[in-house]
């Protein structure tokens, strides 16, 4: 990961503006406070993982960060930051919620709703920088989700607060479709995570079903090229019936049907923008994700993101 901001050489009058000036580029635009000027210092450390962005912070007294209604409307990022502690804590509140972490916990807020968290005198946390489009694709309750503390324990939980911790560590040495692979990973897996949490005011999922649903997201992801992939296919890759694997969507706003298109798009959509596959054409990008009909593939991207995948392609060109 890229160190972009160290304060050890900066005057302490200035190092909160430097954090403000760096921290609104990297975060999303927000306010913050700091308990003593003469002894603040902090670090940041930034990659990208496919669509996500990683950002691991080191404080020492930055005590509270805001986002505020005039933070959002001049701010262009439409995300959620997925957070994991690593070191001290920290309370965030949003929505009426509130939830205070310990390491290894993590928690969900939305950039494009208020929210605050005030943090121990020390710490550091690993952030996920997640589009809308992205976790709502899997998430059709999300904003449901916000501010809930996600202890590790054991099953789920704890795999996935294992998996965030290890990505600073591996990421630099993972060549780009790798890190697109993994990216989308992280996705499927927090999904799950918090869906098992039951933020949303439904039941949690029961160890089985959160299988269950893991495993069908896998095998989807798994054979997304395959243009043979059907809902038929997906649940019995995943040794559940359709009826089944439905149901245990049905609680993200999918079917698996929605769930296979979308998934596929989303892939074209990287690959378009991505400046490593200029060279291919859109048909070669649509067949290789499993669409066999350009006219089809053509239609549903439009649908599903505003303009043709040319005109994307154009919008976007050289952006990763």
């Amino acid at each position: 990961m890229d160190k972009i901001l160290a304060m050890s050489e900066l005057h302490p009058r200035d190092r909160l503006a430097y954090w403000h000036d760096v921290a609104n580029k990297v975060f999303v635009k927000h306010e913050c406070r700091v308990e003593k000027l003469s002894t603040f210092d902090a670090t940041i450390h930034s990659a990208t993982l496919g669509e996500l962005g990683i950002i691991e912070v080191d404080s020492h007294g930055l005590s509270y960060a805001a986002v505020n209604a005039r933070n959002i409307r001049n701010d262009e990022d439409d995300v959620f930051l997925l957070g994991l502690q690593l070191v001290g804590s920290a309370t965030v509140v949003q929505d009426g919620r509130e939830a205070t972490l310990q390491p290894g916990d993590f928690t969900l807020l939305d950039a494009q709703r208020p929210f605050f968290t005030r943090y121990s005198e020390k710490w550091r946390r690993l952030f996920f920088k997640i589009p809308h489009r992205a976790l709502k694709a899997r998430l059709a309750q999300s904003s449901q989700l916000t501010a809930h503390a996600v202890r590790p324990g054991s099953g789920i939980n704890g795999l996935v607060a294992d998996y965030l911790r290890m990505i600073p560590q591996h990421i630099d040495a993972l060549q780009e479709p790798a890190k697109a692979r993994i990216g989308a990973q992280i996705l499927d897996l927090a999904a799950v995570a918090l869906a098992a949490e039951g933020g949303n005011g439904r039941p949690a999922l029961s160890s089985a079903r959160a299988t269950a649903l893991l495993r069908l997201h896998a095998e989807i992801e798994r054979r997304l090229p395959d243009p043979a992939l059907d809902p038929e296919t997906a649940a019995g890759a995943a040794g559940i019936g359709v009826r089944y694997a439905n149901a245990l969507l049905a609680d993200e706003g999918l079917s698996l049907e929605r769930l296979i298109v979308s998934r596929r798009l989303d892939r074209c959509r990287l690959a378009l923008s991505d400046a490593m596959q200029a060279h291919r054409t859109i048909g070669d990008i649509a067949y290789s994700w499993g669409f066999s009909d350009l006219s089809h593939f053509a239609r549903r991207f439009k649908g599903a993101f505003g303009c043709t995948p040319s005109d994307y392609r154009r919008q976007n060109a050289g952006r990763r």
